[in-house]
């Protein structure tokens, strides 16, 4: 047996070890998925996250997390997506690709900032490095309206088309399904992961005010 074959097989319980760890920690945890729904039609305009993650949780998760980007496009005068989940120290990028000059701000929200007006074809940027809600507004355009939602961990998720949503990775433990609305507020409700790999539907009917 050769030096290279030993040093191997005293490196095999360790490896072993460590895939152990790497399952163990995967499959401790569930899924959260489910509906949003505004008066029985589903909405697209919503950010459903989880709550009551412990701070270490929260902190090593976005250690762990990679410098991230998101966009919010300008076309037919208009921001898509109207709203817009991020993690905290995200960048978000607003190109224009209308025809007209567009200005993009923000006051008393989540972060205060104006990026100037500027002309077709050019994107600005700004990092979202605190939580909360910024209200995004264009000086020119005062219809045009966005929102971004900075969360401090990874746990959430916009709707699709259809009002769905899905939240994985999940740790086992009691929290709160929080949706905000940018039009309705939060509503929120109770739910408990017990075991490895379970699969909760949580849906919600959101009701105009």
């Amino acid at each position: 047996m050769t030096l290279q074959h030993v040093r191997l097989f005293a490196l095999m319980p360790l490896l072993l070890a460590a895939q152990v760890q790497g399952a163990e920690v995967a499959i401790k945890s569930g899924i959260i998925k489910g509906t949003i729904t505004v008066a029985g039609k589903p909405t697209a305009d919503v950010v459903v996250s989880l709550e009551g993650i412990s701070a270490e949780t929260a902190k090593a998760q976005i250690s762990a997390a990679k410098p991230k980007k998101a966009v919010i496009d300008q076309r037919e005068m208009k921001f898509i997506p109207h709203v817009l989940p991020v993690l905290v120290g995200t960048t978000v990028e607003f190109p224009n690709h209308d025809t007209a000059w567009h200005n993009v701000y923000s006051k008393g929200g989540a972060k205060d900032f104006d990026l100037g007006l500027y002309q077709p074809g050019k994107t600005t940027s700004t990092t979202f490095d605190k939580p909360g809600v910024a209200r995004i507004l264009c000086n020119v355009h005062p219809n045009m309206e966005a929102f971004i939602v900075v969360k401090e961990h990874p746990f959430f998720s916009s709707a699709d088309k259809g009002g769905n949503y899905r939240l994985d990775g999940v740790p086992l433990g009691k929290y709160r399904i929080q949706v905000w609305h940018p039009e309705l507020g939060t509503t929120e409700a109770g739910v408990e992961l017990v075991r490895a790999g379970e699969v909760l539907d949580v849906n919600f009917d959101l009701k105009k005010k």
